[in-house]
Formats: C-alpha cells, structure tokens, sequence
C-alpha cells in the first residue's frame, strides 16, 4: 500500500492509495447462478477478460464438446460480458424449463424471511425447494433460492433452429511469455488466464508465489483448433449485459474514486466534532482498501479535505481530475452533499452518500446512493413489525404534539393502516401524552408508540407510564421509542428494561458478532486503539459499495450497517430500505434482527 502526501491552496489530498485487483472473479460454486432448462441443469457463466473455452472447460470440468453443443460459436471465441450456459448434467429439482435458481449458504442470524427479502423471492418457494427448513435453519446450510429472471443471470434465448453439425474443437499447447506489471500477483494473473496457481509455479519453477514487476513468466495456454465443417449456423449478435437500461457503467482494469470529507486542515474554526467523526471514517476507509487489495482490487483513492462552502466545494469538482472519478463518497454534511449530488448527476458520476442526507437529492438524480436509512423509512419498518409481531396486543401511538416530530407520527400511522387492511385490521388507538395511559391493558400486553425526539417530553412520558404501570404485575408494557432515546441519560436502564424499549437504527455496532470481532482486530493491529461506529461505517460504506457498483460482487455481511438499496422512484436515486430493530433486555440493548420496508 502506497501512501503519499500532496498539498496545494484549495486542495489537500491526504492520502494516495493505490492497490491491484486481479481482473477475473474467483470461480466459487456458491456464488453460481443455475439455469434449469428441459430436464438439464446448466451453470450461467458470465465471461471475463481473458477466459477461454480451455479454461472454462478446465473451470467447470465439462467436456468441450458438451460446452460447445450447448453454446454454438463459443468456439470461436470466448467474449467478454457475454453469457454462456454450462451444462451439469440431469436437472436435481422439478421446476419450470427457464427456471433461475442461486444456492445460498446460511449465515448467522439469518431467517427464511430475510433470505426470502434479500433474493425477493417468496416464503412458500422456499419451503417447497427446501424440504425442513420449517423447522429451522442452519448455519453453513445450503439453500436453493428460485430468483426473478434478469439480464444478468439469463443467456439470450436463441430461436429454434434445425440441428446443425457441432464444430470439432481440439487443443494444441501453446506458451504465452508474459512481463509481470506493476501490482500484480500470482494470484490476479491465474484468474486472468484462467491457469492455477500451482500450475504457475510449476511451470516456472517458483517456490513460492512471490514476484514483481518486470518477471518474466511463462503461461501455459491450451489453443483452440476449430475443424471447418460444411455447414455451419449463423448465431445472432449477442448483447453485452447492462448494469441498467440507463446507467451504463463499463467494467475497467483499474478505477479512480474519490473520498470528501470535511477535515477543515485549513480552517482554524472547523467544528471539532466534525473533524473527529471525518478523521474516525477515514480509519475506516483505510481499512477497506486493505481488504479491496487483497482481493486484487486495482484503483486509485484519493482522500480530499473538502470545504463546507460552496465556492470552495465547486472549485475542487471543477477539475479534470474530478470530472475522471468513477465514484465518490461523501460529504458527511447534507448541505455540502446537496452540492456534490447534483454536480455527480450532472457529470453522470456515482456518488454514495455515507450519512443522512437530504431525500430531495434522490429525485431525477439516479447516480445517488444514499446508505442511511432515513428516520421516516424506519418509521415505516417498525410499524411492519409491530403488525408482525404485536397484532394481538393492545398498540397505541401517541402523537408527540410538535411540527419537529410530526413527519415521524405521520409515517408511523400511515405505514401501519396500509398494513392493518392486509392483516385482518389490527387497530391503532391513537392518543396524547396527557390520556394515553387509560388505553394500556390492566391485565395482558400492550405497546405504547411514542416518535418523539423532544428530552423533555420522553421523560414525562416515562414517568406517566411508570406511574400508571410500574406496581402492576399483570400490565406487559413493551415501549417503541426513537435511537436518540439512547443518548437520553436520564432514563434508567431499570425503566428500559421494564418497558422493553424498543427502535429502529439504521446501524448496529456488536461486538459479539465475528465480522465486528475480526474488523476490530484489524483495526487495533493498525492504529493500536479501539475502534468506534464512525470508524466501522467508514470500513462497511467503502468496502460495500466498491464491491457491489465497481467489482459487481455481493456482500454477505456488512459491520455495522444492513444494506438493502433500492431506487425511490422512476428515473430517481437509491435509498437504503433495511435496518435494525433493536431491544432493551436484562439491561443490555440487544440485536433483535434486520428488517426490511
């Protein structure tokens, strides 16, 4: 990792972080994608730079003959963003001829439901493929998951012809000499030839994997002999896949990011706690790009102290340099963010928002990210699960009686009667601070809703509840508050655990999880302190979104963070749909799992 330092009068890059990404994705059988057609099972192959038919054959383990009947005119050549269909053998499951299926190996924490919401895909189809999963899931337990047909999943369908003779293919050896670049390893040059690693060695007589730039290295390649034919079929032009019908990004060998954030180096009254919290994302940042690296990731990032001022945000966009970035992330402020937003949708550059930012910004701007989860959109998920959870207790929402937290109220409500109609018309009782408690059952469970952000008022709220409850053995009072209940010191953990207090954050930190465990580790080997949620944001936004947008592979587990982007509307940007719920237990706040709007 090479770091350097430039300064200039209106623009510091902090840092210069450069790493190498190997061009090809690893092939891993649980990231294959199965496509069932006519009682066979075939395997979707997505070609990268540089696959061959000997490679895919070798990859797979699939006769050429078999690959080359299945895919006509593969043997003339294997093209990039093309898609192939690999034959396995017998179909294993009875669906529909055309059927998608994605195997899904179970993680911690995870449920039929969540599987089911991520691959948006039904309950019932999981069930049916997966015979007992009724009775739990397993970790490591692989799961067959029928998944909605797309351009990037599906081979072109091809009209029925008559059967023509299928071309003769053999292979002759043949050596490539090939000068190691700079970055490059072992490792990225067999996912680019598609040749493994111990064959590398082997070949060149390496002990180990180590080179460097300017080796010379012989790659063993097996050549293709097509065996002309009398008559051949003409196949049609294949489309290259899409990332969408408008936002076309094309794949590139080495990618420039940005990364603006407000570290106010030149301004001597920079807020403080500003300073800090960019300072603590860029750790994060930092940590990302070793994880990017490692797995041969190639780009240049460049971390810029940007201004809170317009004319100064304006003056670093309006370079060629930034004009050149494939993606950007931040600023933390929503203002500064607003002013970025509409430079990147004018530029046609993606830009990922880190922190809240304002819902305006997403509209006819489709090259916006937002990775928060707006407090509305949380609203919206804690009045699904109470319907899921609650719907035979007794649910009161009080209004909070302030414009401030109106448009929390009104999303609660609104959500919930949108639901209750679907559910058998679970009732809302509305009420005021000053009557709620004449609602809440004497004897059996109630849930008392209270969106309130006002200090002052959730404590009267609290000490009217406990007044009217707090003796009673019979009254199970369960509270949904807000998150910025947990900076309210003055509510004791005895309060919260008695009234089970409950809300919605778009973002968790628990230690107990491996993921945060192994990010932890990591980041105490590198800058010998503990690490905090400004930090492990930092990490999940960076590593999440280069992954999905840059590299287009997915990512199992975030930190602190459950991403679930999905476009606000038509022609418009991405906003985070999930988040956690999160509950007051034996005075500790517990995870109780992720959700999804």
């Amino acid at each position: 990792m090479k770091h350097s330092i430039h300064y200039k009068q209106c623009l510091l890059i902090l840092c210069l972080l450069v790493f190498s990404k190997g061009v090809f994705a690893q092939v891993d059988t649980k990231d294959w994608v199965y496509e069932y057609s006519n009682g066979k099972k075939y395997a979707v192959h997505i070609a990268q730079p540089g696959n061959t038919l000997w490679g895919i054959h070798t990859t797979y383990n699939v006769p050429v003959d078999d690959i080359v009947a299945a895919n006509p005119g593969i043997e003339k050549g294997v093209k990039e963003g093309y898609r192939y269909l690999i034959p396995l053998g017998g179909a294993d499951m009875k669906v529909v001829s055309g059927t998608i299926v994605r195997e899904h190996i179970v993680e911690k924490g995870e449920t039929a439901f969540s599987i089911a919401k991520k691959y948006n895909c039904s309950v019932d189809d999981l069930l049916k493929y997966n015979p007992g999963i009724d009775k739990g899931l397993k970790v490591g337990q692989v799961l067959k998951v029928i998944i909605a047909p797309t351009n990037e999943n599906i081979p072109p369908k091809q009209a029925d012809k008559p059967t023509v003779s299928t071309p003769a293919v053999t292979f002759t050896d043949t050596v490539l000499v090939y000068e190691v670049k700079p970055s490059e390893t072992l490792y990225t040059i067999s996912k680019r030839f598609m040749v493994p690693v111990n064959d590398l060695q082997k070949f060149n007589n390496l002990k180990s994997t180590n080179i460097k730039a300017g080796d010379i290295i012989r790659v063993p390649l097996k050549k293709e002999n097509v065996k002309p034919v009398p008559v051949r079929e003409v196949q049609p032009k294949e489309e290259i896949r899409k990332v969408d019908q408008d936002l076309i990004f094309k794949s590139k060998s080495k990618y420039n990011i940005a990364v603006l954030l407000p570290f106010g180096l030149n301004d001597k009254s920079a807020n403080t706690a500003l300073k800090n919290l960019a300072t603590e994302f860029y750790m994060g940042v930092e940590l990302a790009a070793d994880s990017l690296e490692k797995l041969g990731f190639d780009a240049t990032i460049k971390v810029i102290d940007i201004p809170l001022d317009s004319i100064g945000i304006m003056k670093i966009l309006n370079t060629a340099e930034m004009k050149g970035m494939d993606l950007i992330f931040g600023p933390l402020v929503p203002q500064s963010a607003d002013i970025v937003g509409r430079w990147c949708g004018q530029q046609k550059i993606r830009m990922v928002c880190p922190s809240a930012c304002n819902s305006s910004l997403l509209k006819n701007n489709p090259y916006i990210y937002a990775s928060v989860t707006t407090d509305m959109t949380q609203q919206e998920i804690l009045a699904k699960y109470t319907i899921d959870k609650y719907k035979t207790a007794q649910i009161i929402l009080i209004n909070p009686g302030n414009s401030k937290d109106q448009e929390l109220f009104d999303a609660y409500r609104k959500r919930f009667i949108e639901l209750s109609k679907k559910n058998g018309n679970v009732k809302l009782i509305e009420a005021k601070l000053s009557d709620f408690t004449t609602f809440i059952r004497k004897s059996g469970e109630s849930v008392v809703v209270f969106p309130s952000r006002d200090k002052g008022s959730v404590l009267s709220f609290i000490n009217a509840l406990h007044k009217a409850v707090g003796k009673s053995s019979n009254a199970d009072v369960t509270v949904f508050g807000l998150k910025e209940w947990g900076g309210f010191d003055d509510i004791a953990g005895y309060y919260k655990t008695r009234y089970k207090i409950t809300w919605a954050s778009s973002s968790d930190l628990n230690y107990s999880l491996p993921e945060t465990q192994t990010l932890l580790r990591l980041y105490r080997s590198k800058y010998r302190a503990d690490m905090n949620k400004a930090g492990a944001h930092g990490f999940d936004v960076v590593y999440y979104f280069t992954k999905t947008l840059l590299m287009k592979e997915d990512v199992s587990n975030e930190v602190i963070n459950a991403f679930d982007l999905k476009s606000v509307e038509t022609g418009g940007g991405y906003e985070n749909q999930s988040c956690f719920i999160l509950k007051h237990e034996d005075y500790e706040l517990i995870r109780v799992g992720v959700f999804y709007e």
